[in-house]
């Protein structure tokens, strides 16, 4: 016989269905649970190339105690959303503290990397006096941080490892499914720019688009797919995404080049772009976001499709809705 749990009507729920808070507190309360409760994946996450670069916790048989914490309160009412504490021989020893961002949104690398950088320097977390401290910050996009105390993971890393695991952590897998703009399948497909004549970076070497990492031109969920709306409309390409990578070129540009979890020749095509599109040395001193373009997976649009009526906003299409061979194609509602 077998004996299925479900609550609110979710098919095969979990424990993390049980845990209360808004979006962004279930997925870190959950996280910490996972954290807490399996140990294979605790040493995995600790082992991610970012984290383990920074700070190298070595075997945790070798701590006498490891600390899990949520939602962990200050003094001033500020709160920490996961605090993971090792103690040495019951003494404070190191501790990495996370600042996990919603799953589904973008963020600023200048916010939230303040809002870190106060916790680590702030004498306000009494569970936390004595260790010592590095900030982690768990993003949507990737995210490029100058920093010696600090660490950036994103939550494709998360869900790379999770993939890979069984019991719980494919519990938290499925949970995480549920949330609208989690995985690749759940985004919105096709990404379209309002771009007239300009096409230079996109169409050519280095495929490269870049633009402000503010407000309305942050993408609502990470699209598969970015077309170039020309002249009339015309959408003639599609690119599919390699990645997005989210830095201030000015500022933040050496500590790119220096970050081994990318390549040389998406290193070179970037700098060839800053060089040329602003002058070597004169890079742009603002947060920008690099669409990083596919060089393989690019459909030719042969019936050059537009929107029923072209204006300068971006818009999301659905995939089967620019392939469809219309000429003119409505833009997805959902």
């Amino acid at each position: 016989m077998k004996i299925e749990f479900r609550t609110y009507n979710n098919f095969q729920s979990t424990i993390f269905d049980l845990i209360s808070g808004k979006r962004e507190t279930k997925q870190t309360l959950a996280l910490g649970y996972l954290l807490s409760n399996d140990i294979s994946f605790l040493n995995k996450f600790l082992k991610l190339k970012a984290i383990k670069e920074k700070i190298n916790f070595g075997k945790l048989e070798r701590y006498s105690k490891i600390i899990i914490s949520t939602e962990l309160n200050s003094n001033l009412n500020k709160r920490i959303d996961i605090a993971i504490s090792f103690l040495l021989n019951d003494l404070p020893y190191k501790a990495l503290i996370i600042e996990a961002k919603s799953i589904g949104v973008n963020v600023s690398v200048k916010n939230v990397k303040n809002q870190i950088e106060k916790y680590i320097k702030n004498e306000t977390f009494p569970d936390l006096e004595g260790f010592e401290l590095t900030g982690c910050i768990l993003t949507k996009n990737k995210l490029i941080i100058n920093s010696d105390n600090l660490i950036s993971i994103s939550w494709d890393e998360i869900i790379e490892l999770l993939s890979k695991q069984n019991g719980l952590a494919k519990d938290y897998l499925k949970f995480l499914s549920n949330i609208n703009g989690t995985m690749k399948f759940y985004e919105k497909e096709v990404y379209s720019i309002p771009a007239g004549d300009s096409n230079k970076y996109q169409y050519n070497y280095p495929f490269i688009y870049e633009c402000p990492n503010t407000s309305s031109y942050i993408p609502k969920k990470k699209p598969l797919y970015v077309t170039f709306r020309m002249k009339e409309g015309i959408m003639e390409k599609l690119f599919g995404i390699d990645d997005i990578i989210v830095f201030n070129p000015y500022r933040d540009f050496n500590t790119f080049i220096k970050n081994p979890k990318y390549s040389d020749k998406i290193k070179k095509r970037i700098k060839d772009y800053c060089d040329d599109f602003w002058g070597e040395g004169k890079y742009d001193d603002n947060e920008k976001q690099f669409f990083i373009l596919s060089l393989e997976n690019i459909i030719e649009l042969k019936h050059k499709p537009r929107p029923k009526k072209n204006n300068v906003a971006r818009i999301y299409y659905t995939l089967a809705e620019i392939l469809s061979g219309k000429k003119h194609i409505e833009k997805d509602k959902n």
